[in-house]
């Protein structure tokens, strides 16, 4: 039976800590959004590939082309809008029920084959469909929304890029927590290595349709799959769903402990965009469509059996985070759930009755459409 004091891993959601953590050196002055990444990263991956010459590349350039790499700035890999290609290989079939397609995930049948090895960072990133793979420029995955091309490497190099401003030896050795509140800095754990096994009692399963017959869905249980925190600072928080709300509340919220507030507004995105800056356009998580009762933004976190979602609420001034230990091809269980905590919220601090239908979503955003929220009915009650 769950419990509030279960801790799940959170996946992507990390991107949020690691883009927050980067995002406070540009703060300080420390780096530019649009400095370019390879100067920075580079002398990093050369001191790990002189420690382990199996690592077999010591630039970007190595991997990509120095034509490629070059003019890859802080700025592209925050918004994800860089040509790197991502390690993650999972592909729904979008839209969902696509006639004749197939959901497949190579890398997923590697880490389930050998649910003991832990994949280093360096290791995704010199895999086969990562080097010399370059994605070129970024597309529009919907009419009118802007270019946007999801790679979890990017997380990896902004990693990489805090270790080498902390002048870190290898990628094992740096202090993730280092810009949270000193409450926050116990609650959240980072899993370099091993499975979930070694950090929470709850299991995880795999119940997409990845590499299986149509209509079969997996059954895999991976708890012990120590492939669940490939990804490092893209992928390896683990938390109770109070601690990720606190993190999100401290991020994004009106004190603005982690960051000042221009450097938050930069992180949020456009209407017309599905990513900002480490952040999510969860617009359509909300139901509503009005200006302040329909806006959210945070980040979603699918890894391998688990599913999360978490997410601010600038109308409300509230966040609300959703973990989930069941992975499904379009996350719809984590954005269902959400919509319908932040109606029953809205609901209570309006005084209103809300109701919602939902449909199938997209892999990035859920469907739901509520009661709607106008602001003239509900504006004397925020006063």
């Amino acid at each position: 039976q769950a419990s509030t004091a279960d801790r799940y891993p959170w996946g992507s959601v990390t991107k949020l800590l690691t883009g927050a953590s980067v995002l406070r050196l540009v703060a300080k002055g420390k780096l530019s959004l649009d400095d370019e990444v390879a100067p920075l990263v580079d002398p990093f991956l050369a001191r790990m590939a002189a420690s382990d010459p199996s690592q077999g590349f010591s630039s970007m350039a190595d991997l990509w082309g120095p034509e490629n790499v070059s003019g890859t700035t802080i700025r592209q890999l925050l918004s994800m809008t860089s040509g790197i290609p991502d390690f993650d290989t999972a592909t729904p079939c979008m839209p969902p029920g696509r006639a004749g397609c197939v959901p497949t995930d190579p890398l997923r049948k590697t880490l389930y084959s050998d649910p003991a090895h832990n994949w280093s960072p360096t290791r995704l990133m010199g895999v086969p469909w990562v080097a010399e793979h370059w994605k070129g420029r970024c597309k529009r995955l919907v009419p009118m929304m802007r270019p946007f091309c999801y790679s979890s490497t990017n997380f990896v190099l902004l990693g990489m890029v805090l270790a080498a401003r902390e002048k870190d030896a290898t990628w094992e050795t740096l202090d993730q927590a280092a810009p949270l509140p000193a409450y926050l800095k116990e609650q959240l754990v980072f899993a370099t290595m091993g499975s979930p096994r070694n950090y929470t009692p709850v299991h995880g399963y795999d119940h997409t349709t990845y590499d299986m017959p149509p209509g079969v869905l997996n059954s895999h249980d991976n708890w012990e799959v120590s492939g669940v925190f490939s990804g490092w600072t893209a992928s390896d928080i683990v938390a109770t769903a109070a601690a990720v709300a606190d993190l999100t509340w401290e991020v994004y919220g009106p004190d603005h402990n982690i960051l000042p507030e221009e450097v938050v507004n930069l992180m949020i995105p456009a209407k017309n965009a599905i990513y900002g800056l480490a952040t999510f356009n969860l617009d359509r998580n909300t139901g509503q469509t009005g200006a302040k009762y329909g806006h959210a933004y945070g980040h979603l976190g699918a890894t391998y059996g688990y599913q999360s979602a978490t997410a601010y609420f600038p109308g409300l001034q509230a966040a609300i985070t959703v973990g989930t230990n069941i992975e499904r091809d379009f996350q719809e269980q984590p954005a269902q759930a959400m919509c319908l905590a932040y109606s029953a919220l809205a609901g209570l601090s309006t005084n209103r009755t809300v109701s919602c239908t939902f449909d199938s979503g997209s892999y990035f955003s859920g469907g739901c459409k509520c009661t709607p929220l106008e602001d003239e009915a509900t504006e004397t009650l925020f006063a």
